[in-house]
């Protein structure tokens, strides 16, 4: 009991969302004796202080650092309870460090921003590891008539500029608008921007709906949308907010899912390498149609296709492990080392290979910046649990201890 109490406070000043429910078990906790609310302000004031010591640090080293935390923790508890090592006063000085050292190993996990420092070699001198970092592969506009536009990132520039439209790239985002005009219709013409592996871009189509593809991604989609129906074409993992037009419903078409909406934001994953393809909705409304059938989902709920079952489910979801991306950063929760690993694959360009079956199932909580080296999480993760991660370049190969 005591170690999810533990893990709920950690959790919660670490940043991560938590519960009612989950408040409600601390509450109840704090009121059931008052030695437990005496065990809760020490140890969220040791928290706040380890954070601020880890700050202060400018991350930790490994399990070097780790133990110096641990160590200090036990000085700063042992001070603070004052009791002799005797009798009832020493057990309940231990039971206090134990929790302590509990918080201190669930912040670890949960990473609250630390940094890892450079490991020192045997000699005392730091030994510098290959960074992997997410690149800066070229975007490419493909436009209607064949030609191809490479896009400048953190540049502005006209691309296109005629009667009827005007396409800019501003800053890493390519922005389409309509210029009114009076000529007669033209048809549809569609342009394509592919965004590749550790790669990110911005897209607003002319309508205004706002679209934000992530690595390794490509949209097809009309310059202009004419006739009843707003339709794109994704292949990847892609964020929209999609623009209200009561008049002409707004459809994604990935993989097998087609995707019909009015007005709301959702997020679209359809790789093709991945065994699923899934809708993640966080505002408005949604109706999926999948193999000849028609869901409709909420906010907080997810439609996920198998591809190799042909079996389609609808679930509740805590929509930000599935669209944190976007926010800058990936934000995992008991989550199976596979599917992670495969996350992390598609924007840092990583080959995973697994020596042991049993590593892919092990669970993991945490988060990563999307701009930070990560052999950081890594790191984090072998020092959670009995996992080694071998990096050579881009190839990852993972086995347990």
């Amino acid at each position: 009991m005591e170690d999810e109490i533990f893990k709920i406070i950690a959790a919660e000043m670490a940043g991560e969302k938590v519960t009612e429910e989950e408040r409600g078990k601390v509450e109840r906790w704090r009121v059931e004796k008052e030695e437990n609310e005496r065990v809760y302000r020490m140890v969220v004031g040791e928290l706040g202080e380890v954070v601020r010591l880890v700050k202060a640090k400018g991350g930790l080293d490994g399990e070097g650092a780790y133990m110096r935390l641990e160590e200090e923790m036990r000085r700063r508890i042992v001070e603070r309870s004052g009791k002799r090592e005797s009798g009832r006063g020493k057990a309940r000085r231990m039971a206090w460090w134990r929790y302590g050292a509990s918080v201190a190993g669930v912040l670890l996990m949960l990473g609250v921003g630390m940094m890892m420092w450079m490991k020192s070699g045997g000699d005392g001198e730091k030994v510098t590891e290959e960074r992997i970092v997410p690149g800066s592969g070229q975007v490419m506009l493909t436009l209607g008539r064949g030609e191809v536009v490479p896009l400048k990132r953190d540049t502005n520039e006209l691309i296109v500029a005629d009667t009827a439209l005007r396409i800019m790239n501003e800053r890493n985002t390519l922005v389409y608008m309509k210029v009114e005009s009076k000529g007669k219709a033209e048809d549809v013409v569609y342009n394509t921007l592919t965004v590749p592996v550790s790669g990110e871009y911005c897209l607003v189509l002319a309508d205004g709906t706002k679209v934000f593809l992530n690595s390794g991604s490509e949209i097809r989609y009309p310059a202009m949308f004419r006739g009843k129906r707003r339709e794109v074409f994704l292949k990847g993992e892609a964020w929209f907010e999609v623009a209200k037009d009561s008049t002409r419903g707004f459809w994604v078409h990935a993989g097998e899912m087609n995707v019909k909406v009015l007005g709301t934001s959702f997020n679209v994953k359809a790789y093709e390498k991945l065994g699923t393809v899934a809708t993640t909705l966080v505002e408005g409304c949604v109706e999926i149609v999948c193999e000849g059938k028609n869901f409709r989902i909420v906010p907080g709920e997810q439609f996920v296709y198998d591809k190799d079952s042909r079996e389609s489910d609808v679930r509740e979801v805590d929509t930000e492990l599935y669209t944190s991306w976007k926010d800058g950063y990936y934000k995992f929760r008991q989550a199976a080392l596979e599917e992670i690993m495969t996350t992390l694959s598609v924007w840092y360009g990583l080959n995973v290979f697994y020596q042991n079956e049993d590593a892919k199932h092990i669970e993991f909580t945490g988060k990563v910046k999307r701009y930070e080296d990560v052999r950081n999480l890594l790191n984090k993760f072998e020092q959670t649990e009995n996992v080694v991660f071998d990096i050579k370049g881009n190839n990852v190969v993972i086995r347990v201890k």
